[in-house]
């Protein structure tokens, strides 16, 4: 704002700016003492009116204390009337009163109260916790101060004042010891009228300070006008007039009036000195536009012959403006390095021409070089590497197509010779068939009766099947006899045991009944005997049926085997029925093959005369070849190349691949500096996840290839995603209103490395690939190996 305003304006602001600092200044300051000086007043004041205070309260208690001492003399000798004479001091302390009825009261150190005159309910209370709304506890600062000052001293605290609870205000005591009867006798007075005075004065001084403040203001507004405009004469007719003139005469000079070679002076001053300064500035000027002009029409004429081609010219004039010399020197340097980038390139061209692609590499320094160069010189050595790629390529097939076309050669000759001797062979086949074709009708028929014969066989196993189910299930019928059996004699062995324990019961009861039961003892004895011999029998029946239930089931076990073999010899009888069958069917189909095979004889017959013929037109063909692959390995001998390893280049895709993704970061950089020149606004480039080689990396972490483990591969990521981030860099540095050239050219070389380090990376990715390719091959003859083994186990159980 203030470099819009006028010298005359500026100076006049800077005046008053000075006159309002220094008026500021000196008013504050004389508030600023007044004030210190009120306040000085005040507070001596506010400490003599409490230093009265403290003496008038003084004064009373050395009364009160002087009356107790008169008392304390009457005490006799012998102290008899001591107590007598106590009481008769407190009275008289008690009815001791001053001022505005303010008394006295009479403590001990303890504390406790002896005597108030006012609130008797405090007499003989300990006084100890009594405190003051800000936690001083009044009486043991008293007891404290009278016991360490035998003259007393004075407590300051807060204290309601009476009939105003909840209002303390502050208030000074006064207290003194009397030593003989250990009484503090005190007094006190508050002190708020003190402060009502100091904060009435405050006021009075504060309304005296504005009127001060107000005059001073006025007088300086009033002086600082007369000073301004007294200020602003001599200004005018010193500065600003001779500098209004100055600037006419410029004016005249611009527009072409007046004298238009200087400034005529017109005084001897600091404005006469800068108009002889101004007058030798315009003699030095004119002179440095007549070197520039000459200049500027040397720099049209070189890049006149510039845009006609020739890079040889260099601008010669030289000024003494540094400049213009500076733009002289950039354009000279400008041409000679764009001349030998040039020529570095059109040497790589000419090499071409003369068909040699090898080591084109070196011509020109990628460190010296950016933006469009950095670029042609990255396609230029692009396309040596793709067409020593391609000539490899040419070289590897040319060598595998004449490799290929003498084995084709030498087979054709085998396979005219294979014709001749298969179609004798032939001729003997078709005899040995005919001889064959009885020996089918044959076995034919007597498949035919061996049908017949195991049909009977079936019908007679059937039979002997149906005889062996009858005595399985007469044994059936008798192991559930013997079963019945079995359960019977269960029954008796356990009548057998419960007669055995009845007749035990009853010896008991004949044994407990004594000569009375002598006799009922014989008869349960013999009972016992019976039963005995029941169990016995029942015992030995049992074990005779056992020994039929085991024959039984020995019989039973023979008729299942009978079944079991007839079911089996059946079921043996079936298959041979079958095999019979299948045999007469086969031997049908293969008379029917055989005459199919007479006929395909014949046909083989004809067509190895056509192989024949075939051979003979395959051998001149591979001849042909041949002397085609020769002419190729000639064209790639006389070119020079890269010479690359075969198995790098075997992956064809891959090469493609690389070679697309190269020119791609050549073409993404060009478009993206190319659309600086259109517009000053940053834009956002491409990802390096979202571009083509991006999609590819990705791809290939995805499918697991084994080069994305390698370090090269780590380094290929990071010097792509540099690549990105430097053209973003150099997008937003040179979009910037005013942009750093420095870092402009670290960008640009920061960049170009990169792409070339992704260049190199992208090379090393064939030789890397080359490891996985030799893994895939391992793991598919591994696999052929298992598979062959695997074939040769089938044949041999097929021909076992």
């Amino acid at each position: 704002m203030l470099t819009n305003l006028t010298i005359k304006a500026k100076i006049l602001i800077l005046s008053l700016i000075v006159i309002i600092v220094v008026t500021v200044s000196i008013t504050i300051d004389s508030i600023i003492s007044i004030k210190n000086l009120s306040g000085k007043n005040i507070e001596n004041y506010k400490k003599e009116a409490y230093l009265k205070k403290e003496v008038e309260l003084k004064n009373y208690v050395t009364l009160a204390y002087k009356i107790v001492e008169i008392y304390y003399n009457k005490v006799d000798a012998d102290k008899s009337n001591e107590k007598e004479i106590q009481q008769e001091a407190l009275k008289a302390i008690a009815d001791l009163k001053y001022a505005n009825n303010d008394y006295f009261w009479i403590n001990d150190s303890s504390p406790k109260m002896i005597m108030h005159p006012i609130n008797a309910a405090l007499n003989g209370k300990d006084l100890s916790s009594y405190a003051d709304p800000y936690g001083k506890k009044l009486f043991i600062e008293m007891a404290k101060i009278s016991t360490e000052n035998k003259s007393g001293g004075l407590v300051k605290y807060w204290w309601d004042k009476p009939n105003k609870k909840n209002d303390p205000k502050e208030k000074f005591s006064y207290v003194q010891k009397f030593e003989p009867w250990d009484w503090i006798i005190g007094t006190g007075a508050y002190v708020d009228d003190v402060e009502t005075e100091v904060a009435l004065m405050k006021d009075i001084v504060n309304k005296e300070i504005e009127n001060i403040i107000f005059n001073l203001l006025v007088f300086s507004l009033f002086l600082a006008v007369i000073f301004i405009f007294i200020y602003n004469y001599f200004v005018n007719q010193a500065i600003i007039k001779p500098l209004t003139n100055i600037n006419e005469a410029i004016v005249d000079m611009t527009d072409g009036k007046g004298n238009a070679d200087h400034i005529d002076k017109k005084s001897n001053d600091e404005i006469g000195k800068l108009t002889d300064s101004f007058n030798n500035y315009i003699k030095k000027l004119k002179s440095g536009y007549m070197e520039d002009a000459k200049v500027i029409e040397n720099v049209d004429e070189v890049i006149e012959k510039v845009i006609n081609g020739f890079y040889v010219y260099k601008v010669e004039k030289t000024s003494s403006n540094p400049q213009i010399e500076k733009l002289r020197n950039s354009i000279n340097s400008m041409i000679e390095k764009t001349n030998q980038n040039l020529l570095g390139l059109n040497n790589i061209l000419i090499d071409y021409g003369s068909s040699n692609f090898s080591l084109n590499d070196s011509k020109i320094d990628t460190s010296k070089v950016g933006g469009i160069v950095s670029s042609l010189v990255a396609s230029t050595q692009l396309i040596g590497a793709s067409v020593s790629e391609f000539l490899s390529m040419i070289v590897n097939s040319g060598k595998k197509l004449n490799e290929d076309t003498e084995i084709l050669s030498t087979s054709a000759g085998r396979l005219s010779a294979s014709a001749s001797t298969q179609a004798a062979s032939l001729e003997e086949t078709a005899a040995a068939i005919e001889e064959i074709t009885s020996i089918v009708k044959s076995t034919v028929q007597k498949t035919k009766t061996m049908s017949s014969l195991a049909e009977q066989l079936q019908l007679s196993s059937k039979d002997g099947e149906l005889l062996a189910s009858k005595t399985n299930k007469a044994m059936d019928d008798i192991d559930n006899q013997v079963n019945s059996i079995n359960e019977a004699i269960s029954v008796i062995d356990q009548i057998a045991f419960q007669t055995n324990i009845l007749s035990l019961n009853a010896a008991v009861e004949a044994a407990t009944a004594g000569e009375a039961g002598k006799g009922f003892a014989v008869v349960a004895q013999e009972v016992r005997n019976l039963a005995s011999r029941s169990a016995e029998a029942a015992k030995e029946i049992k074990n005779i049926v056992e020994i039929a239930t085991s024959k039984a089931n020995e019989g039973k076990a023979i008729a299942n085997e009978m079944i079991n073999g007839y079911t089996i010899l059946n079921s043996k009888i079936n298959e041979t029925i079958n095999l019979i069958e299948d045999v007469s069917r086969g031997s049908k189909e293969e008379e029917k093959g055989i005459l199919q095979i007479n006929d395909t004889i014949n046909a083989l017959d004809k067509a190895t005369q056509s192989n024949a013929s075939s051979a003979i037109d395959i051998s001149r063909l591979a001849s042909e070849v041949s002397n085609l692959s020769k002419n190729l390995l000639k064209i790639a001998d006389r070119a020079k190349f890269n010479k690359i390893n075969q198995k790098e280049i075997e992956d064809i895709d891959l090469v493609f691949t690389v070679s697309k993704l190269k020119n791609d970061h050549v073409r993404f950089k060009l478009i993206n500096l190319s659309k600086i020149a259109t517009t000053k606004t940053a834009w956002s480039v491409t990802k390096p996840t979202e571009c083509d080689l991006g999609k590819w990396l990705i791809e290939q972490e995805r499918n697991a290839k084994h080069f994305t483990k390698t370090q090269n591969w780590k380094d290929l990521k990071t010097n792509h995603e540099i690549v990105h981030s430097s053209i973003q860099e150099y997008i937003n540095e040179e979009c910037k209103d005013s942009s750093n050239n420095e870092v402009l050219n670290s960008l640009s070389h920061k960049m170009d490395n990169a792409i070339f380090e992704v260049f190199k990376g992208l090379d090393q990715l064939k030789k890397d690939n080359l490891f996985e390719a030799k893994v895939e091959k391992n793991t598919l003859e591994i696999t052929q190996n298992t598979t062959n083994e695997k074939t040769s186990k089938n044949d041999e159980w097929e021909s076992f």
